[in-house]
């Protein structure tokens, strides 16, 4: 079993990692409404490598589990479960949002020449 301590650990990881992926999902989309399309890639870039570490950390928490380390789920871990989905989907979202600023762009410039 692990301890309360290792597992507030792995909780606060999950957090804030989750958290610094949805930041930089949302940079995504304030750099691309400015027509900034290299710094919007590079958020997302930040986006998915921060939301790797929060998958990495996840993964290990369901091997603990499947292997009795894990008692049980309880809130913390919930709580931390729901900021990765949401910043799982703040990402996935965000990139779409590029992509239609992008298009939006071009077809300005397409119409303006």
């Amino acid at each position: 079993m692990i301890s309360d301590e290792k597992r507030e650990e792995i909780v606060m990881t999950m957090i804030a990692n989750a958290g610094s992926a949805r930041g930089h999902a949302f940079g995504a989309i304030k750099a691309a409404r400015e027509g900034d399309f290299a710094g919007a890639e590079e958020a997302l870039r930040q986006a998915t490598e921060s939301l790797r570490k929060v998958q990495e950390v996840h993964r290990n928490l369901l091997q603990m589990y499947a292997q009795g380390e894990l008692p049980g789920i309880d809130l913390l871990l919930c709580h931390a479960q729901d900021h990765f989905m949401m910043a799982s989907l703040a990402r996935d979202l965000a990139a779409e949002l590029v992509h239609v600023y992008r298009q939006i762009r071009e077809e300005c410039r397409r119409e303006s020449a």
